[in-house]
């Protein structure tokens, strides 16, 4: 690397060879096993795949703490695994060498295999797989086989102990065929058989992960169904609620008059619902959205198989389609149904509150107006009682005059009080109604700048 290169570049040119198939033998079998983990069991896997590190002698890589493939055994007899940590689960392989001819059912050789892959953890002092942590979502028994290929059911139905099979031709060389009944057998593992002409090793591991990936994928997928159908009846009663709602909202619009009560039931119960429908998007919106992109994987995994008819037998992708499709269209609607709630309750939210500010606004505007009237008589009362003071004013003033006028007489001063009270009277009531003028203007002034 050079130094003007980006400091991620290496991280992100090697996560397109992260997670490699593995490349089988001819003849090998892949009991493949996922674990749904929370926090607890997510670090009990990480601790029970450093442990069988250890045990082993396999050097640390400091790169990468997700993906892990390690020798149990070596060869001719070679037994590998290969544990994989993602998001919400760990996928532990199991790789162990198939030396006998597959004639009778699977179940019965995977149950020896069970027991000799135990005692090997055994003898490394490490817990077994089941004992890894997590919850097991899936398990699969991949046999694959290097012999000529089926030309009808019936010939593979022994090893599925008799029962219905779906199977397919894979790839596009037709070189190789897939066989299941998709039946939990009593160990919990799906049965696939695998017969091939002459698969590359890598091909073979691509089919593995194809098909491993597919099944873990289809259970977390299908983890969000009983949710799913859990939901269908609450979302059907708060479905007819807010119809309801809305119906008695509209008809209330119609009636005259203010009607403050109804308005604050009707959204105390909007609120009621918006709540309940917000809890159910913050439970389970995470579990749908997952389950879409899950069931999305799954497809582009039965893709990459790319299989060919058998004629008269139903193929995987096909029983996909008919059984699993739907399921996850329950789930997708069921999404659906709680958004279009959610938005549904919103906009009749913002209905009634517009109707409500509304009617405040047109309250206010009553107010006001009643308020303005109310200062107009106000006012008036109030020149009314200022022209009777000009009046009161003006007389105790000429009085005091006249008064002063008279004492001045007494002094034996040439003075006619009543000639002087005569004239100051129209005087003084000229300059009281100028002030009181002159203040009823400033007042004005005033209310007008505010």
């Amino acid at each position: 690397m050079r130094p003007y290169d980006h400091p991620d570049r290496r991280q992100l040119h090697d996560e397109v060879h992260a997670r490699p198939p593995i490349a089988l033998w001819p003849n090998e079998r892949v009991l493949s096993q996922s674990f749904l983990l929370d926090a607890s069991s997510r670090k009990t896997q990480i601790e029970w795949i450093q442990k069988l590190s250890a045990a082993l002698g396999a050097p640390k890589d400091e790169r990468d703490h997700s993906f892990k493939m390690l020798t149990l055994a070596p060869e001719p007899q070679r037994v590998l695994i290969k544990w994989e940590l993602h998001g919400e689960f760990a996928t532990i392989a199991a790789i162990v060498h198939n030396p006998v001819k597959i004639t009778g059912p699977l179940l019965q050789s995977r149950l020896a295999l069970e027991k000799s892959l135990d005692k090997l953890f055994q003898d490394l002092g490490c817990p077994i797989i089941v004992e890894a942590g997590g919850e097991r979502i899936s398990a699969l028994d991949l046999a694959f086989e290097h012999r000529p290929l089926f030309s009808e059911a019936q010939e593979v139905s022994a090893i599925f102990g008799g029962n219905t099979v779906l199977g397919s031709y894979i790839l596009l060389s037709k070189k190789a065929q897939l066989w299941t009944d998709l039946s939990l057998n009593e160990d919990g593992f799906i049965s696939y058989f695998i017969p091939h002409d002459i698969l590359g090793s890598r091909q073979a591991g691509r089919i593995a992960r194809a098909l491993a990936e597919a099944e873990t994928y289809r259970m977390a997928a299908m983890i969000a169904f009983p949710v799913a159908k859990s939901l269908s009846m609450p979302l059907r009663s708060a479905e007819s609620e807010l119809a309801d709602l809305s119906k008695s909202i509209s008809q209330l619009q119609t009636e005259p008059g203010i009607h403050t009560e109804k308005d604050g039931q009707f959204l105390g119960e909007l609120s009621h619902l918006a709540s309940r429908a917000e809890q159910w998007i913050s439970g389970y919106g995470l579990r749908f959205t997952a389950s879409e992109a899950y069931s999305q994987l799954l497809s582009k995994n039965l893709y990459e198989l790319a299989e060919s008819p058998i004629p008269g037998v139903q193929s995987l992708s096909e029983f996909m389609d008919r059984r699993f499709q739907p399921a996850m269209g329950t789930c997708i609607w069921t999404q659906r149904r709680l958004k279009e709630l959610s938005d549904r309750i919103s906009r009749t939210t913002q209905t009634l509150r517009t109707r409500i500010e509304f009617v405040n606004e047109e309250q206010t505007q009553k107010l006001l107006a009643s308020m303005d009237q109310r200062a107009r008589l106000q006012l008036r009362l109030q020149e009314t009682v200022e022209s009777l003071s000009v009046l009161v004013l003006t007389y105790y003033a000429v009085s005091l005059l006249a008064y002063v006028a008279k004492g001045g007489k007494e002094a034996g001063l040439a003075i006619h009080p009543e000639i002087v009270a005569a004239i100051a009277a129209p005087v003084v009531a000229i300059v009281f109604l100028f002030i009181s003028k002159r203040r009823r203007k400033r007042i004005v002034e005033m209310g007008k700048s505010l």
